[in-house]
């Protein structure tokens, strides 16, 4: 990634753009303990609702919590990176990767609340 930009801060924007890629391979590594935990949150969910099918009785929770979904959060990721090298400007893809952090936060919100509020 060649230095491009020629505005104010280069480094600072290079830094804070590596940084949103870190954090959101954080929250993607998050997402995947947590479906990879699915059988032992179903153990839980079958004692707390043993007529329900569903992860905590949940449609939501069972539908995010799994493997369909974490294909899709790391088609997400994948998509985030190869954007790196579309050649688009650092502020840009510090805007893009801002929101694509807070979208992947937000789903990773939705996903665990269930599971954690029901098993508390």
């Amino acid at each position: 990634m060649a230095n491009r930009d020629r505005g104010r801060f280069p480094r600072l924007k290079t830094l804070c753009n590596l940084a949103l890629l870190l954090l959101q391979l954080i929250t993607v590594a998050a997402y995947w303990g947590m479906v990879s935990a699915r059988s032992s949150y179903m153990a839980i969910s079958q004692e707390l609702y043993p007529s329900s099918e569903r992860l905590m009785n949940s449609w939501l929770a069972d539908m995010l919590v799994s493997m369909p979904a974490m294909l899709v959060v790391g088609a997400v990721f994948v998509s985030s990176v190869a954007k790196e090298f579309a050649g688009l400007g650092k502020v840009r893809r510090i805007q893009l990767n801002a929101l694509i952090l807070g979208v992947l936060v937000v789903v990773l919100y939705v996903a665990v609340s269930p599971l954690y509020i029901a098993a508390a």
